[in-house]
């Protein structure tokens, strides 16, 4: 049908990339530039089908969201306007990225250097090698419009449930002292259950695809500046295009650990204001410790596919294990060189 045309459109042109990507790796399978390209897309790919079958999960937890900002009394048209401008100038940002992203590609000379090696290729029949030329032409241009733009969707939201979270924890400890003086703990109990249990639901499925999305970030900063840093550059658009590309997805980087980690850090607080509660009503002092026990006593906070706790710590961490593995990467290099020379 027409109207399922976008819903297809985007999964149709993911299975193409790739498929290219194989075909061309097939070809020049000495090439390390396309195996990590191909791995990137892999990754992509489960990112999109674990968010296409969490999609009813995600309205759900829009929903939650907008029922605790009720709850809360937070939820503003001055708010809302504010949230429509940020939304509207983080897609601008991200189309202007991605189209100065593929300009900056088609300007490097890496695309006139792959045509040079199909052109030359003996593997290749000669009728063949136009139509593979225009195929790979189209799949470096949906490649930076599916990895550049649509991917970086998932970072944007991710980070937009982070903020409103850590802003509902923020002023959940802060009505909590108007409603302590009120002595009103079960709407202080109310409130906490909602957010805490849309934290977990949030948690238990976001992991893993803000997980791949992770991995799949450092993979491509790493090959940015692995590319930058010892691939010989054909003009100055090659060493744009992998300035951009470093800066780009170092800001997605960004978008997602610092966000988590400073809702996390708000959920720590609400939690020891929930904890603190049965001393502020002695005459409920069992009952209410009793129902503390029982729901909040687990710790609640955004991970990494339940390995790791997102902190602030961790994004030092990242970047430490790039800088790690790129020095390794050089000095294996460097003795690899040095070795053939004396042979």
């Amino acid at each position: 049908m027409v109207w399922n045309f976008p819903k297809y459109l985007f999964p149709s042109l993911l299975c193409f990339i790739i498929v290219a990507q194989s075909l061309w790796l097939i070809f020049f399978y000495n090439a390390k530039d396309e195996l990590t390209a191909l791995i990137i897309l892999f990754l992509q790919l489960w990112i999109y089908i674990i968010l296409f079958r969490s999609r009813t999960r995600i309205r759900l937890l829009t929903k939650n969201l907008y029922r605790i900002s009720h709850m809360l009394s937070v939820h503003t048209i001055q708010r809302k306007r504010t949230l429509k401008i940020y939304i509207w100038v983080y897609c601008l940002l991200v189309t202007c990225g991605t189209a100065c992203f593929e300009v900056a590609l088609f300007n490097s000379g890496m695309i006139a250097h792959d045509q040079y090696k199909l052109r030359n290729s003996e593997f290749i029949p000669g009728y063949l090698k136009e139509r593979l030329m225009a195929i790979l032409n189209s799949g470096y241009a949906f490649m930076i419009l599916i990895g550049n733009g649509f991917f970086a969707v998932l970072p944007g939201y991710y980070c937009f449930v982070c903020c409103c979270m850590k802003t509902f924890f923020l002023h959940f400890v802060w009505k909590s002292r108007i409603l302590i003086a009120r002595q009103d703990y079960r709407r202080i109990l109310k409130i906490y259950k909602e957010m805490h249990e849309t934290m977990i639901m949030m948690d238990n499925f976001m992991s893993l695809p803000i997980l791949v999305s992770v991995v799949n970030i450092l993979i491509t900063l790493f090959w940015f500046g692995y590319s930058f840093a010892f691939t010989p550059s054909v003009n100055n658009a090659s060493d744009i295009f992998a300035y951009m590309g470093f800066i780009q997805y170092f800001v997605l980087l960004l978008i997602i650990l610092p966000p988590a980690a400073a809702a996390n850090q708000a959920a720590a607080a609400a939690r020891e204001t929930v904890l603190s509660l049965p001393g502020w009503f002695p005459m409920q002092y069992s009952v209410i410790k009793m129902y503390v026990r029982q729901r909040f006593m687990p710790k609640t906070a955004l991970t990494l596919w339940k390995i790791y706790r997102i902190n602030k710590s961790l994004l030092i961490s990242a970047i430490g294990t790039l800088i790690s593995y790129g020095f390794l990467v050089g000095t294996l290099g460097s003795v690899q060189n040095s070795n053939n020379e004396k042979q």
